[in-house]
């Protein structure tokens, strides 16, 4: 169990890397300070110097190279999306609470997606939304509507939404399956094939005020079935 001086310890050790990054010492890519150096600099244990880069290494800031050290990530697509998606499993977040985060979030992902959204995401998007509405398989045609989802989310080329949707997929997938299953039961698969189309043609478009419109539609059409 460790006691508060060990805490205070490796804590210390992420505040002096947060400062350095904040004051541009350290940029993506750079090499962080050595272990011996940190000990040095810091005053504290090189148990606590290792433990302080590993958390940063499984949040995703760091990069341990076995025999070469410590470095700041290059990219950060993935950040914190691991440790943040445990987080919402284990927390008390309802059905009502996803839904209301991905109404909100999804009108404006489609927006941004239809603003920058590159040549090579709409031949991406092509090629998954063909198969969405025309795959026979249920569960595998849900896939690829979360499939689409997250091409939306990775096109709007913002970290904090594409982090903050890879954090919620899990759960947000499994409403997908719930609601669409309501859904077709209720209007056969021609809902999921009417609900998807506007988006695509919108955001294929690049006309950002009309994907906003249609993933409003979308969301609508979703609601009724996640109220039932």
């Amino acid at each position: 169990m460790k006691n508060k001086k060990d805490k205070q310890a490796y804590e210390k050790v992420i505040e002096y890397i947060g400062q350095q990054v904040e004051e541009g010492i350290l940029c993506k890519g750079d090499k962080v300070t050595t272990e011996r150096k940190l000990v040095e600099i810091l005053g504290i244990g090189r148990n606590s110097i290792r433990e302080a880069l590993e958390i940063l290494d499984i949040i995703g800031i760091v990069e341990r190279k076995q025999g070469d050290g410590t470095y700041i990530r290059k990219e950060f697509e993935s950040w914190f999306s691991g440790p943040m998606s445990i987080a919402f499993m284990l927390s008390d977040t309802g059905k009502n609470e996803i839904f209301e985060f991905r109404n909100m979030i999804e009108v404006e992902i489609a927006t941004l997606a239809a603003e920058r959204i590159t040549d090579g995401e709409i031949e991406e998007l092509k090629e998954c939304y063909g198969k969405l509405i025309n795959m026979d398989d249920e569960i595998i045609s849900a896939k690829y509507d979360n499939k689409f989802h997250g091409l939306l989310a990775r096109a709007t080329k913002n970290i904090i939404i594409i982090n903050s949707y890879n954090a919620m997929e899990y759960m947000m997938n499994m409403m997908i399956y719930d609601i669409r299953a309501r859904g077709i039961l209720s209007e056969g698969y021609e809902l999921m094939v009417r609900i998807h189309k506007d988006v695509f043609e919108a955001v294929v478009d690049r006309n950002p005020e009309e994907a906003r419109k249609a993933m409003k539609r979308h969301m609508d059409a979703l609601r009724k079935y996640h109220e039932q």
